[in-house]
């Protein structure tokens, strides 16, 4: 998609589908960050409902719905501003997500659960409580903050502020 179509779905006042998909896919990476660091807490308060909320099937849910928005605004921005690094940050985003999705079925954590929300975990020999922060967290995290700062660039150059400069490779 090239060309008058694609910049009509980016108006100079913000208007259009592009922007609010870039807008809806920033809150959903800050809405995912909000979401690991509310685990710990649900799993000590409502251990039913925090049982739930970490588990991987809802981040499998969550991706399914976060990365088509987030491919379809990156790629539309793009048609528009031409900014790789922007693309290239939110493909390895999109992959940092999924790769978090899919940790805690390939590699269980240390107690064989499959988690990937951090967590209070008790020692087993001390009987003592430990936050633990499994890789897949580390991973969506560090792929949310890609995401965030690939849609916030999209959002910037789509626009019209990058137009009239011509597109650092």
């Amino acid at each position: 998609m090239h060309g008058s179509s694609v910049r009509s779905l980016h108006t100079d006042n913000g208007a259009g589908i592009a922007p609010a998909l870039d807008r809806t896919g920033v809150i959903a990476s800050i809405g995912c960050a909000i979401h690991c660091m509310v685990a710990p807490v649900l799993l000590l308060v409502a251990p039913t409902l925090g049982g739930w909320w970490v588990h991987p099937a809802t981040h499998l849910i969550i991706a399914a719905l976060v990365v088509p928005v987030a491919a379809l605004a990156l790629w539309r921005g793009f048609g528009v501003h031409r900014r790789r690094w922007i693309i290239t940050l939110g493909t390895f985003g999109i992959l940092l997500v999924l790769i978090g999705v899919f940790l805690p079925w390939v590699a269980p954590s240390a107690s064989g659960a499959h988690c990937c929300c951090p967590s209070m975990q008790r020692d087993a020999a001390t009987g003592t409580m430990a936050l633990s922060i499994p890789p897949a967290s580390i991973v969506t995290i560090l792929g949310g903050i890609a995401l965030i700062t690939a849609h916030v660039g999209n959002l910037r150059c789509a626009c019209g502020q990058c137009r009239s400069k011509p597109p650092r490779r």
